[in-house]
């Protein structure tokens, strides 16, 4: 995992857990080239299926060992495999939430829903343009297309 890790993928590892060698944690499959995955594990059919189901679910992969003694498991994560922490400078994150219509200094969440709904407002395109912004609106329309399920899943600020 350490090789898939320098490939620039991600690692959510668990509340605890050393992030430069988890025990326990959930990485995304969509950032993992299934040759490179491969060429990891000895090209294991088992393992690659894994993430080949849960690169096609969009869902992250999960990675367990709770004991010493314990077998190491691999399997399909319930978590959807949106994206992680979108960091930004400040005057930035002004202008995305000014944009959305919410203030600076308010600390908050949104539905990806809520989001999709005020992104289809011509205005809030209008918004993003004129702050000249507007790659960072596609950004968050992809975001807010992706289809979670049953999962609701929110976009977070904090000031």
């Amino acid at each position: 995992m350490r090789r898939l890790h320098t490939a620039n993928s991600t690692i959510d590892a668990d509340p605890g857990e050393f992030l430069a060698a988890p025990l326990n944690f959930e990485i995304n499959a969509n950032a993992l080239a299934i040759a490179e995955f491969a060429s990891c594990f000895d090209h294991r059919p088992e393992m690659i299926a894994i993430v080949e189901e849960a690169q096609f679910l969009g869902r992250m992969l999960r990675i367990e060992h709770h004991q010493y003694d314990a077998p190491i498991t691999m399997r399909v994560s319930e978590h959807i495999a949106l994206v992680g922490d979108i960091t930004m400078s400040s005057d930035l994150a002004a202008k995305v939430l000014t944009s959305l219509g919410y203030h600076r200094q308010e600390s908050g969440q949104l539905s990806l829903q809520k989001l999709g709904t005020a992104l289809e407002d011509h205005r809030t395109y209008a918004a993003f343009a004129k702050a000249g912004i507007t790659p960072l609106f596609e950004s968050l329309a992809f975001i807010a297309a992706t289809d979670c399920g049953e999962q609701h899943p929110l976009l977070e600020w904090t000031s």
